[in-house]
């Protein structure tokens, strides 16, 4: 299967880094284009869920006056995310300023499995995930992993709004590492949609911006247009 050969080939590229350090990235963190650009971090991502977190729009940057998706702790929620093998260097806190890192252990990380989020696994295949969990978290424990939590939470407003370039930035890293499913949960694990909203795709004001092309901006229209009708109580 893809997602076996994915996880392998992660697995090989974590055994070949002499660091023992892991970003979980939720964000923006998600494009691998705009992590390679502005951050300069070459590793691949693996698409994990991680327990313990609420994904929101509360994340304000005074300095570049907008607001961006944060991570709260909360025992009842999770949220989508990338394991990025990265150093936690100050290239990094710099892009990450108006987070804190927290660490988080290995036993709140589980596999993405596209049956298990259609909610069709058989027996069988509950048993595989659970062994693929097993194994993901035992390698895990001998790394430290690394999480952005919100500094202080505030709501977008007109005068911190949410840039369109910022969401599209963070769809389409879950369109390259998880297809549509991926994408799906990152609208359906985040919360605080009836947000201010800037359509700045002609100029993006987000300065981490990913490169997207208009197909990919489509397929991100069609997919939450298609959220929003289905869960408009999100919005």
């Amino acid at each position: 299967m893809l997602e076996d050969l994915a996880e392998d080939s992660w697995l090989a590229t974590l055994a070949s880094q002499q660091s023992k350090h892991i970003v979980l990235g939720y964000g923006s963190l998600l494009s691998r284009g705009s992590r390679e650009r502005y951050s300069g971090i070459y590793t691949q991502g693996l698409p994990v869920r991680v327990s313990g977190f609420k994904r929101a729009w509360v994340t304000r940057s005074l300095q570049e006056k907008q607001t961006y998706v944060g991570a709260i702790s909360d025992n009842t929620s999770q949220l989508n995310a990338q394991l990025i093998p990265a150093e936690v260097n100050p290239s990094l806190r710099a892009r990450e300023k108006n987070y804190r890192f927290v660490e988080v252990p290995a036993n709140a990380i589980s596999m993405v499995d596209s049956f298990y989020c259609e909610q069709t696994l058989s027996h069988r295949a509950n048993s595989n995930q659970a062994n693929k969990n097993a194994l993901l978290r035992d390698v895990l424990q001998h790394h430290q992993l690394w999480l952005c939590e919100t500094l202080l939470c505030h709501h977008a407003s007109t005068d911190f709004p949410v840039s369109q370039s910022y969401i599209d930035t963070c769809l389409v890293g879950c369109l390259e590492h998880g297809g549509v499913s991926e994408a799906t949960a990152f609208i359906e694990h985040t919360h605080g949609w009836e947000h201010p909203r800037i359509n700045d795709r002609a100029n993006p004001i987000y300065p981490r911006a990913a490169a997207i092309s208009q197909q990919q901006l489509a397929q991100i229209d069609m997919l939450m247009n298609k959220v929003k009708q289905s869960t408009p109580e999100a919005y």
